[in-house]
């Protein structure tokens, strides 16, 4: 839909668009800045849950190699069976955290960086539009 610039009509209703514009678009620019810093702390999480799912994943494979050794004491392992557990439960709270920015939340976090996008877009457009408009408006 085309801005119907016929609605200001002097200087000073060009000055007070511009800077409502200009408030405007600072405010998507921030917006925009916070999805840059929320994806980039997904990215470090990520980095680290990955990095965590491994060792876990190291500790499961001790556990499940050392209830394969023949003749071993009853307690340890119970102790084993017991740690095998909470490994594994580690394991899947891990991947659940890791899957958080996957999926339909990231998908909704990329919908909301390019509506910001088009909101800055139009907003630079508007100003530009607008800023024409006083330059052809009488003195």
């Amino acid at each position: 839909m085309a801005l119907d610039l016929t609605l200001l009509t002097t200087r000073a209703e060009c000055d007070e668009a511009l800077a409502d514009l200009a408030t405007e678009l600072e405010t998507y620019q921030h917006r925009n800045d916070n999805l840059d810093y929320a994806a980039g702390q997904a990215d470090r999480t990520l980095g680290d849950v990955t990095a965590r799912l491994a060792g876990v994943q190291a500790e499961i494979d001790s556990y499940t190699a050392m209830l394969n050794v023949p003749n071993m004491p009853a307690t340890l392992r119970k102790q084993t069976e017991s740690r095998l557990r909470r490994a594994n439960d580690r394991k899947d709270n891990l991947a659940e955290r890791g899957s958080a920015r996957t999926g339909s939340a990231a998908f909704l976090a990329a919908v909301d960086a390019e509506q910001v996008a088009a909101q800055v877009a139009t907003l630079t457009s508007a100003q530009q539009a607008v800023a024409t408009r006083k330059g052809a408006l009488p003195n």
